[in-house]
């Protein structure tokens, strides 16, 4: 566990070596003569360390007996605690990628007792026992606010079996059997919240600041695997077009027929070739997962609440049509060149969908779910700004696209996209799978199976499995692809499904033509009304539908503007295939720019 750093006390005595003495009195001497210079914090451009925060608190452990290595006579297992800022958590309440800040706090001092130890066989009775400790924490440095206050949040869990590394991207998260929690705003409510945690800023708190008191809960099992899965899928158009009709079970169809997309888990039998090569490259890479469990490794389809008000939020895409966003959540993002973060293009995304009409019964699927994946981009200019996440829609759709909200209408950025999926459940109660045993009779299964071939299982309708997980919580488990798995640099025997040749594809059939923009090209400035059977003009929003429109201008424009007059790449073959996309920013220019753009900024940012 990370400790107090202590200091000399501005009284307390300093052993100086003899040698020194003399240099330090004639220092002393020749400040007393003058003022004394001082310097400026280093984020001002000082040598200064800046001051920082200090939060302290409790772990409370509410769960499993530990498992402990009883020759050793150590506990196994871990604390991880993350911090994240407030108003940007991870997907999908917000859009950060990693944690500001991490600790970790040893199982020893939670379980301090081989006493508490799971027994080295135990019952299935012994395996349900839960036990509670706690211990104390104190989490130093931590960055304070630049000009105002900052709130931070945190996310912990007890990394169960140590199979926790925060540096290599398929071992960050919790796995089955890991437990979950996090300082809670409430932890006995039914929608858990996650207690902002506010430290001053810098300018107010030039001696740092300490905030204690946090609690710390971690009290919720994590049910299932992280879903380590691949991608079936086709290459997509830039200029492909959203479904006019108002038919949604009509509109879902046209949509996967135009591509049908599928996300697939990997085979439970481990002599599979494809699981077997999963399985030899986690082991490189210190990870191990079940995939043979039914419980652990299965897509769960739960609705999905970003904004923790207790009810299901609408796909970010499809939600004005009445679909609802549900896992496993799908968020697709265009691969940048170091040159385009460093000059700050903004990240431009997809958000393909499950398939809703497949889910009207059925809520666990293996080994494949369908999605779809609307032909809409997402361009994110602030990302700590829920207004700045501007739809990049294709010309030649009807007017209700581009006047519901500020849009920029434009071609899909044509690229290759990394794919991140969002799943998983912690703190359910598991049923079916086959147990108990059953003969039949009224009774013997529990509510939601039935006993089927001498077991209790849940039905096929509903599961694919014949089980499932009752009630829980979102686990903020996640995979991406592409990763270290895939990557030959890091594995010797890489898996080609999870590296980079399994980029989802966004090509340009005319790259010859204009992308479109508001400038009379590409059916940007007129676009089909449906009430009127004919064309006119397209009345853009620009941030209007927000009540202070400048307000919102000036916030989701102000990190981009420097990027109005860059040109926009050319196009470029994407290898052999014959497919061709827009080209990625190479250098940074002596102007701190970059030498092109992958597409168009907001026309609204940028007349």
């Amino acid at each position: 566990m990370m400790t107090k750093r202590t200091t000399a006390s501005p009284l307390s005595p300093l052993r100086v070596p003899a040698r020194a003495g003399l240099s330090l009195l004639l220092g002393v001497a020749l400040l007393a003569c003058g003022d004394v210079e001082t310097d400026v914090f280093r984020s001002d451009g000082g040598t200064a360390p800046d001051p920082t925060g200090v939060m302290e608190g409790t772990v409370l452990y509410a769960g499993p007996r530990p498992l402990c290595d009883r020759e050793a006579g150590r506990v196994l297992g871990r604390v991880i605690l993350l911090l994240f800022r407030d108003d940007n958590p991870p997907a999908p309440e917000g859009t950060a990628t990693s944690a500001a800040n991490l600790l970790t706090v040893p199982g020893s001092l939670l379980f301090t007792s081989l006493d508490d130890c799971m027994p080295e066989s135990p019952s299935p009775e012994e395996r349900r026992m839960f036990i509670t400790r706690s211990t104390d924490f104190t989490w130093p440095e931590l960055p304070l606010g630049r000009g105002g206050p900052v709130a931070y949040q945190v996310r912990g869990f007890y990394d169960y079996d140590e199979d926790f590394n925060p540096f290599f991207s398929v071992s960050n998260l919790t796995t089955a059997g890991d437990v979950a929690g996090g300082a809670i705003v409430d932890p006995t409510a039914e929608v858990l919240r996650f207690l902002p945690i506010e430290f001053g800023s810098i300018e107010d708190n030039e001696d740092g600041q300490i905030v204690g008191g946090v609690s710390v809960t971690l009290g919720a099992p994590v049910n299932t695997e992280r879903p380590i899965f691949r991608l079936e899928t086709n290459p997509q158009s830039s200029e492909a077009l959203l479904p006019t009709t108002t038919d949604v079970a009509e509109a879902e169809r046209q949509l996967f027929e135009g591509n049908p997309s599928r996300l697939v888990l990997y085979d439970r039998n481990p002599d599979d070739p494809q699981t077997s090569a999963l399985l030899r490259a986690m082991g490189q890479g210190g990870l191990s997962i079940d995939t043979s469990n039914p419980f652990s490794y299965a897509w769960y389809v739960r609705e999905i609440d970003a904004n923790r008000d207790g009810v299901g939020d609408p796909h970010p895409v499809l939600g004005s049509q009445g679909v609802g966003w549900l896992t496993p959540g799908v968020l697709m993002e265009r691969a940048r060149t170091e040159a385009e973060i460093l000059t700050g293009v903004p990240r431009a995304l997809l958000v393909p969908s499950v398939r809703v009409t497949t889910t009207l019964t059925k809520r666990v699927f293996y080994p494949d779910i369908e999605i779809v994946i609307p032909p809409v981009g997402a361009m994110i200019t602030n990302g700590a700004d829920d207004r700045c996440t501007i739809p990049m829609i294709p010309p030649g759709n009807p007017t209700v696209f581009y006047e519901a909200s500020t849009v920029s209408c434009q071609e899909l950025p044509a690229g290759l996209y990394g794919i991140n999926v969002l799943h998983g459940v912690a703190g359910a109660l598991p049923i079916g799978g086959g147990q108990p045993a059953c003969t039949g009779m009224e009774g013997e299964c529990p509510a939601g199976t039935a006993c089927l071939d001498g077991a209790c299982r849940v039905p096929d309708a509903l599961s694919d499995t014949g089980a499932d997980v009752v009630g829980g919580a979102y686990s903020s488990q996640a995979w991406t692809i592409p990763n270290p798995l895939g990557d030959p640099t890091q594995i010797d025997d890489p898996v080609p499904e999870q590296g980079v040749a399994s980029l989802f594809v966004v090509h340009d059939p005319n790259p010859d033509g204009p992308v479109g923009r508001r400038d009379g090209r590409m059916g940007c400035d007129q676009a089909i009304d449906p009430e009127v059977m004919g064309p006119r003009d397209i009345v853009y929003r620009d941030f209007s539908e927000f009540g202070d429109p400048e307000d919102a201008r000036a916030s989701c424009c102000g990190p981009v503007q420097h990027l109005c007059d860059v040109p926009l790449c050319p196009p470029v073959p994407l290898g052999d295939t014959g497919l061709t996309i827009r080209g990625s920013a190479t250098m940074v220019g002596e102007d701190g720019l970059p030498n092109c753009l992958p597409f168009h900024l907001p026309a609204s940012c940028c007349e």
